[in-house]
């Protein structure tokens, strides 16, 4: 122990000097009380002191040593950092993306932190739009060939309108439709030919057992050009020999192919009197 630390505990348990005059018995009670309190202080605080000094004595190996890095309230501590990373930036971070086929890698750096994003494109928007070529074929439209009318079959129609006069009738006969136009020496019958005489024949009956009809001469089905066409004619007249309702029934043949023909049929009911 120095002595400076010596002479302040010898201070603190020192007694008072003697009072100068004679104080009450009360007075040397409370005296003799205070100065037992304050002498077992005294020791209290000599005790801690000296456990101290055996303490920082103790931590000292000799002379020269030094008091200890850690551990020590009053020694400071010191933390050894690298140099900076980076420099802190005050600008906006950049963001720059490149796009390849069905992946975009975007790469974002602000200060000394690097991040890296690669996944499937969403929407989009500013720099991270990808850039790129898009080429648009035009389309080429094809016009459908024009519909063609459906050919008319292959018929004919007729209609039959009487004219009756006493027991004498005169009939108008209409023949309409689509035929193949005969041939006549293997050729067809020229274009100005009319619709009856493309027929191949007529035949008709009054219904009293009279007839008559035409006959298609040489011409015969064998080719295969069709004609659309109308007629209307007359044929002879005919007189009934008793008055009675009579059925007359008209017959035309046309070629409907090569080397085949059809026959068209019509009748009407005739009244005399």
């Amino acid at each position: 122990m120095t002595d400076d630390l010596k002479q302040q505990f010898e201070r603190l348990v020192a007694d008072p000097p003697p009072p100068t005059a004679m104080p009450s018995e009360s007075v040397f009670a409370r005296v003799r009380t205070a100065r037992r309190r304050r002498t077992a202080g005294a020791l209290t605080l000599a005790a801690a002191a000296v456990v101290a000094v055996a303490v920082a004595a103790g931590n000292l190996a000799d002379v020269n040593s030094g008091p200890p890095i850690t551990n020590t309230p009053s020694a400071p501590v010191t933390i050894v950092t690298g140099p900076p990373t980076g420099t802190p930036s005050t600008t906006a971070p950049t963001t720059t993306g490149s796009t390849t086929t069905g992946t975009t890698t975007g790469s974002t750096t602000t200060g000394s932190t690097h991040t890296t994003t690669t996944g499937t494109p969403g929407t989009p928007t500013g720099s991270e739009r990808p850039t790129g070529t898009t080429t648009t074929g035009s389309a080429t439209t094809k016009t459908p060939p024009p519909v063609q009318p459906p050919a008319h079959p292959i018929q004919v129609d007729v209609v039959l309108k009487p004219t009756i006069t006493g027991r004498t009738v005169s009939v108008k006969v209409t023949v309409s439709g689509t035929v193949i136009v005969p041939t006549v020496d293997g050729k067809n019958l020229p274009a100005d030919t009319s619709f009856l005489n493309l027929s191949g024949g007529t035949n008709y009956y009054w219904g009293d057992g009279a007839q008559g009809g035409s006959d298609g001469g040489s011409a015969g089905c064998g080719g295969t050009t069709r004609k659309t066409g109308r007629e209307t004619y007359s044929i002879e007249t005919h007189t009934y020999a008793q008055p009675g309702t009579y059925t007359l029934r008209y017959e035309v043949r046309y070629c409907n192919a090569k080397n085949s023909a059809f026959t068209t049929t019509k009748t009407v009911k005739v009244t005399v009197k």
